[in-house]
């Protein structure tokens, strides 16, 4: 472990907010956490109002991030240093954005705060934030912003301006969620393994019950979609099926189908499900989970096999344990994490 050479001493300068709903989650998998460091002095003694911190976290709540913990720091390199190894350190934020302190100012060290606690460099995200201001302004070149890993946290730095900052992030919003993906990951990750994309989260909150269409859900280790009839300790926690497989039959009949109408957990695109085999680890959205069955034994009242003469769920459709907490969303990624073990159990 690398250790940061700058000396924390007790500061009470700057603001500090911790989301206490997340704390809870601290034992549990953090893909998807997100902690957010405004640096700026006059912030810091409340003669500035801060805008690029709330726009930064407005983003990453957009787009599926759960923002744990958000501060304001003075330009101060010890400082910085004690908030970045506490959020990586204490908090085990999977994300870690700071902005402001990157210009030529005598003042702006947060590169080289960031520098001082990073294990590794990843120079590739600040390559690709400037190249895409250099598109808007050639001040772009000047930003001196630094990327790179401490433990299982990616740090980045942002721009202090918001609209710069929103520029350089919404730049790298979908690469950095990949790079946490693998980071955060059991085993080796593909960039090229095949990935689907959510189409819909559903539940059910009693069995037999049609499952609906819902924002968003929480994956919980070892038990399955909190607050979904079928979860539990067993291995058919939530089920997972191919929007490909719906329109097999979808032609078939003369009423719409709907998320949730074959009791799937979450309909995906982009992936033939029912082609891994058991023991594929698999992330959807920030949970890892597993497969542990391909397809079920029809119910004998299925509305759909009745008006269609078939259904693709008991063929198709796939099933998992969750294995680390999680959650999903419309719009996020299923993708391959491993191949299975030969020796794969389901507890």
């Amino acid at each position: 472990m690398k250790d940061c050479n700058c000396k924390h001493e007790n500061n009470e300068k700057g603001a500090a907010t911790v989301h206490d709903h997340d704390l809870a989650d601290r034992d549990g998998a953090q893909s998807y956490t997100a902690a957010v460091i405004t640096v700026s002095d006059k912030a810091s003694r409340g003669e500035r109002e801060d805008t690029s911190g709330p726009a930064v976290s407005r983003i990453l709540s957009e787009n599926g991030w759960n923002v744990i913990y958000e501060s304001i720091v003075p330009d101060d390199a010890d400082r910085i240093c004690m908030e970045l190894t506490h959020c990586a350190d204490k908090l085990g934020a999977a994300l870690i954005l700071t902005s402001g302190g990157t210009g030529f100012s005598p003042r702006d060290v947060t590169p080289e705060a960031t520098m001082a606690v990073l294990e590794r460099v990843v120079p590739g995200i600040p390559e690709a934030m400037r190249a895409a201001s250099m598109k808007i302004t050639p001040h772009g070149c000047l930003s001196r912003v630094v990327a790179g890993i401490r433990r299982s946290s990616l740090i980045i730095n942002l721009p202090g301006s918001e609209k710069a900052a929103r520029e350089n992030l919404l730049s790298v919003i979908r690469p950095i969620r990949h790079g946490v993906e693998m980071l955060r990951s059991s085993s080796s990750a593909d960039c090229g393994a095949p990935t689907a994309r959510i189409v819909a989260v559903c539940i059910s909150e009693k069995k037999g019950e049609q499952k609906h269409a819902v924002d968003e859900v929480s994956l919980l280790a070892k038990h399955g979609i909190e607050g979904d009839a079928h979860a539990g300790k067993w291995h058919r926690q939530v089920s997972l099926l191919g929007e490909e497989s719906v329109a097999k039959l979808q032609e078939r009949i003369n009423f719409k189908l709907k998320p949730g109408d074959f009791a799937e957990n979450i309909l995906t695109r982009g992936l033939v499900l029912y082609e891994l085999p058991v023991g594929t680890r698999l992330m959807v959205g920030s949970a890892l989970c597993e497969v542990t069955q391909i397809g079920k034994t029809c119910h004998e009242d299925c509305a759909i096999r009745k008006a269609a003469g078939d259904c693709v769920m008991p063929r198709e459709g796939i099933f998992v344990k969750v294995l680390q907490d999680g959650t999903a969303r419309a719009g996020n990624s299923v993708r391959i994490v491993s191949k299975p073990t030969e020796d794969a159990s389901l507890f």
